[in-house]
């Protein structure tokens, strides 16, 4: 007989084609059927078709982990966007000045360490997750994850950073990352996702031969109907402490899953319609779907994880899904109206969020008691009882009182400054502390049928406010957007300076933030008619021989906000009328803002005549931290140095020992001594730095200009 041998390319792809996973045994199961009789066509369709199984068997085993990883890297362009800015030229230079000619190497570890920071979180967050569901991972290979990630992922990055500068004028041109961290998140365009891969790409490859096949384990759920507990038993225990730490910890990751896919699918969906005067009807269809898509999306991203094989609830359930979800409903359906009105920055998304969280736990806390613990110890018969227990009882101490009056107290003060997250944030803490003390819950016999019907009451109650508010918050929001594009739109100051005679127009470069969203802004102050005519008459020079009296220039030039590295708004920068007391500028990347202010003169003013020049401001700023001003004059015709600093002078109002709430704002003059001989002869432009403290950096001070006075030698 003629002993038949198997394709060689069959056998190889057998051999390294199937997954880590793949039944060793399978390879000569094959070549013994083969040399029975199976034709080769046979062979190959068996190797093909143990390849497909062998995979799909091994991406279901991981299907935790790809989800965990996919939502662990919506994260990493807001990640991303941190490490370009801690990475500025300012620190390339410290680097090089330390290490010399071997620079790159030091700084190359630095930015493998900030970059791995991010996926060393991950890996933690997965360990620890995948432990608490009862999930099975190699410890050596789980170790030895924390050294393969970095591995992977720089020379992914690499490729990634040479393909996105290759192919840049052609797919990622018109691709600029969303301004803020939260957008960032969920930004799902071409560039974000490109920025994901190093990432998603680190964080399978380092954990993909860390996960095991898990072992059927069966959780003990105490059952109601029969109790285990005898006449002569004086404890009564949980089948398994540790199982039930693991359904506790397992039922809190089903309440903030179904949260997170709620608001994720408010951040996607839930947006302000095209037109500027949508109807009535439009606009409550828009509502219903929003609520709609909200629970359609809290529940079945929640049931995924309910019914996955790893998870506790597979075998046998606490409570069913279905009340569940109706308990969790009552809460999904307030997502939107926080979603929209947190966009438009109101305070009204603090108060939304707390009715919604005080809702959602109380409902939670009533079925609390599915979830088993472990049970209460009963005191022994034959213990020691004290005779003086009652006369020596002390009341335990309950700290939820103050954690709520103060979170209360905290939000509200928040929301006065108009820091609306952190008064959000508070408001739910001490509405879902408040909920979950105040809240009976039932015990583990309870009538699932009565809670049916307690719970679809609970949400037909909720959702008709939910949709009021929803449809509230639409209304609101539209009227919004039309006010700041209105106020967008005006980009004339009215003293009829045209924005042609800006300087910015004359430049050809584009300034960049980094992280999206306006390159800048420029606010024109609003001109009263009677100062129409240049704030110096039109002559060759000012304060001319014999002048005694000082010069006063009103201010009529604009502000500029922009961020480092840049030096001045950019050319297409977002404008409008009015002052730094009227509007509030914000950075939304973590970059620092710069703001400055520019007074261009109709004539130069010569220094030699010029011996000091005070400017006067008006403080509105009601946060906390010294700000100072800088004063910089500038000779716009000369060829060389054409500058020369002023120094700086803080701002009275500002200084700790002065400072103090302002309902009005409060009028100071800074005085700036020119020195007489400076590298400049004459000016025509005077520049205002404001130079804030570290508690203005993501803020910019609201500090106005009013004048110049010029007095002469």
């Amino acid at each position: 007989m003629i002993r038949r041998e198997p394709p060689p390319i069959a056998v190889w792809i057998l051999e390294h084609v199937t997954s880590g996973d793949r039944d060793e045994a399978l390879a000569g199961d094959l070549l013994e059927a083969l040399q029975s009789g199976r034709a080769n066509g046979w062979y190959w369709r068996q190797a093909i078709a143990a390849c497909a199984i062998s995979w799909f068997e091994s991406l279901r085993l991981r299907l935790p982990l790809l989800v965990f990883v996919l939502l662990w890297t919506m994260m990493a362009p807001a990640w991303n966007s941190v490490c370009l800015m801690v990475e500025s030229d300012s620190l390339q230079n410290r680097f090089c000045s330390i290490f010399g000619a071997v620079w790159i190497l030091p700084a190359l570890i630095a930015w493998t360490i900030l970059h791995s920071i991010y996926l060393w979180a991950g890996l933690l967050i997965f360990g620890a997750t995948n432990r608490n569901v009862g999930g099975h991972l190699h410890p050596g290979k789980f170790k030895s994850a924390f050294l393969l990630a970095p591995v992977v992922f720089v020379p992914a990055y690499g490729a990634l950073f040479l393909t996105v500068n290759l192919y840049w004028y052609s797919l990622f041109e018109h691709f600029q990352l969303r301004a803020s961290p939260l957008g960032q998140m969920f930004d799902l365009r071409l560039l974000a996702d490109v920025t994901r891969i190093p990432y998603l790409l680190a964080l399978v490859g380092a954990l993909w031969g860390a996960v095991l096949r898990p072992g059927r384990a069966n959780v003990g759920w105490p059952d109601p109907s029969t109790n285990s507990s005898s006449a002569n038993s004086e404890i009564l225990t949980p089948a398994s402490a540790s199982d039930s730490l693991i359904v506790r910890r397992f039922f809190t990751l089903m309440v903030g899953a179904g949260l997170m896919n709620a608001l994720i699918s408010g951040l996607l969906l839930c947006q302000l319609p095209e037109s500027h005067s949508p109807t009535a009807t439009s606009l409550c269809t828009r509502a219903v779907l929003y609520v709609l898509a909200g629970v359609l999306t809290g529940a079945g991203g929640t049931y995924v994880y309910w019914k996955n094989p790893a998870s506790p609830f597979s075998s046998k359930e606490p409570l069913p899904f279905l009340l569940f979800a109706l308990i969790c409903a009552s809460g999904w359906v307030w997502i939107p109206a926080l979603v929209i009105l947190s966009e438009e920055l109101s305070p009204a998304s603090a108060f939304v969020a707390m009715i919604a969280a005080f809702i959602f736990t109380s409902g939670l806390r009533r079925v609390s008691s599915s979830a088993p613990g472990p049970l209460p110890h009963l005191a022994s018969e034959q213990g020691d009882v004290s005779l003086f227990a009652e006369s020596l009882y002390s009341a335990p101490v309950e700290v939820y009182g103050y954690v709520v009056a103060l979170s209360v107290y905290a939000g509200a003060a928040a929301l006065c400054i108009r820091a609306y997250f952190a008064g959000t944030v508070l408001f739910v803490l001490a509405a879902s502390v408040f909920a979950w003390k105040k809240t009976i819950p039932q015990g583990q016999g309870f009538d699932h049928r009565q809670e049916y019907k307690r719970a679809a009451l609970r949400l037909a109650r909720v959702v008709i406010p939910a949709l009021f508010v929803t449809l509230w918050a639409l209304l609101d929001g539209v009227a919004h957007r039309d006010l700041l594009a209105e106020a967008s739109s005006g980009s004339t100051p009215r003293a009829g300076n045209s924005l042609k005679k800006n300087p910015l127009q004359s430049h050809d470069h584009t300034a960049t933030v980094g992280a999206g969203g306006y390159e800048g802004v420029i606010l024109w102050p609003h001109q009263d008619k009677r100062w129409a005519l240049p704030p110096i008459a039109a002559k060759d020079v000012a304060l001319v021989s014999g002048t005694k009296e000082p010069l006063v220039i009103l201010f009529n030039g604009p502000y500029w906000y922009y961020q480092a590295p840049h030096k001045f708004p950019g050319s297409t920068a977002h404008k409008s009328n009015g002052t730094p007391l009227e509007f509030q500028i914000r950075s939304n990347n973590f970059v620092p803002l710069v703001m400055n202010a520019h007074q261009h003169l109709s004539a130069a003013v010569p220094v030699e005549r010029c011996g000091e020049i005070t400017v006067g401001i008006e403080n509105f700023d009601n946060t906390a931290g010294e700000i100072s001003l800088g004063v910089l004059l500038t000779d716009g015709a000369a060829t060389k140095v054409s500058t020369v600093y002023l120094g700086e002078q803080s701002i009275v109002s500002s200084q700790s020992e002065h400072f103090a709430l302002k309902r009005a704002p409060v009028f100071e003059t800074l005085h700036f001594t020119i020195p007489t001989h400076t590298q400049i002869r004459k000016f025509d432009e005077i520049t205002v730095l404001v130079l804030p403290g570290v508690e203005h950096a993501l803020n910019a001070p609201k500090i106005a200009i009013q004048n110049f006075e010029l007095y002469p030698r």
